[in-house]
């Protein structure tokens, strides 16, 4: 028995859950991170892709990484 299962009463099902949750908003708070660090995007495409991942965070997440970086803010990063 781990000490969650004991103090809280979580399962193995329930810790898993929660570590995928972790992990998500993880990954959505570095790309809000990395979206303020682009120097290559003006203030309103910030704004714009602000509200779209924070209204769609799964689908917001992915279609910035994929298409709302620019090659020079990647190579700046290296």
């Amino acid at each position: 028995m781990t000490i969650f299962t004991s103090l809280f009463g979580l399962g193995n099902q329930e810790l898993f859950l929660i570590s995928i949750l972790i992990l998500f908003y993880s990954v959505v708070i570095w790309t809000i991170v990395d979206l303020f660090s682009n120097k290559d995007l003006a203030a309103l495409p910030k704004l714009l892709w602000l509200i779209v991942i924070l209204f769609f965070p799964f689908l917001g997440t992915l279609i910035y990484l994929y298409y709302g970086r620019s090659a020079q803010h990647l190579s700046n990063q290296r």
